[in-house]
């Protein structure tokens, strides 16, 4: 099982099953766990999925062409708002991305044999400032994990990008890497525009915002964004790992509770809490088996 989903969906019948059988309590703490890991942001799978976005001329498909360590998007074909994302998978990916695909309007999937655990949507270039080009961002966000925001010396401080599309974006701070590309045309500024795209970046409402000089075209250098990248990726693979756990965990006692009911029960009583102890049952060995797909993922 690659996607969460499936498993919520478990959870949900095992609920439903459970009426009558466990407490009111047990069942609404169980709930109540599956919700909030439903609000959780991103692909609901153990692969990180980043969108790539910027405008025209930041350098986004040259970014992306070393990301994935190979040309697989044109450099300098502008592609508007009205041609779809591109996603570039991993060239064995194991895992069901059929829904990113459909939920983000991917018009091509292309593979790469260098990735493993990362999947990347380069988003339609931005080659004007309207709300309808911020919007495509913001709907992206519930299902990718990171956004790439692709920015060049030349426009990383123009005034109507940080009012139009950042300040708005604010609230969804954490889910921002921000790429400072071109960074060798800046010679020895570059900290120094760093530290005042920081600046601005915090006044738009990201506390922390968090940075990186890149170069994406030859001689190539990404390391940090990569690293950022990596970072990401382990970070998600704790959460995941967590919330494995805690669902074979729920699982675990409620299974005991039902079996507990079914054994001082009879008749339709006996059958519905056997039908639920079986649920729960179910949902521990699915919650194990996700459990062990990540593990897979970090070995490669």
């Amino acid at each position: 099982m690659a996607d969460l989903r499936e498993l919520f969906d478990l959870v949900d019948i095992a609920i439903a099953r459970s009426d009558g059988v466990l407490d009111e309590e047990q069942r609404r703490d169980i709930a109540a766990m599956a919700r909030s890991a439903r609000r959780r942001s991103g692909f609901l799978g153990e692969v990180l999925v980043v969108a790539l976005a910027g405008g025209t001329g930041s350098g986004k498909s040259s970014l992306l062409n070393a990301l994935v360590s190979c040309d697989v998007v044109d450099v300098g074909v502008v592609r508007p708002t009205t041609r779809h994302a591109v996603a570039v998978v991993p060239h064995d990916a194991s895992v069901d991305l059929g829904t990113v695909i459909e939920d983000l309007s991917v018009g091509e999937v292309l593979t790469s044999t260098s990735l493993r655990t990362t999947v990347f949507v380069d988003l339609p270039d931005f080659d004007s400032i309207e709300a309808a080009h911020r919007n495509i961002v913001e709907e992206v966000l519930p299902t990718v994990d990171a956004v790439i925001w692709v920015v060049d010396p030349e426009k990383y401080a123009d005034p109507v990008i940080h009012a139009e599309f950042l300040d708005p974006l604010a609230r969804y701070a954490d889910q921002f890497i921000f790429a400072l590309n071109h960074a060798d045309r800046l010679s020895g500024s570059v900290p120094v525009v760093v530290d005042h795209l920081v600046s601005l970046l915090r006044a738009d409402g990201y506390p922390d915002p968090e940075v990186v000089a890149t170069v994406g075209s030859a001689p190539v250098d990404i390391d940090d964004l990569e690293a950022v990248i990596a970072r990401r990726f382990d970070t998600k693979v704790t959460a995941l790992t967590k919330l494995a756990v805690d669902l074979r965990s729920i699982a675990n006692d409620a299974w005991r509770s039902c079996r507990s009911r079914a054994e001082s029960s009879d008749g339709d009583a006996k059958v519905g809490a056997e039908l639920a102890a079986a649920t729960f049952v179910s949902l521990g060995i699915e919650a194990y088996d996700f459990q062990s797909s990540i593990r897979r993922g970090e070995r490669g």
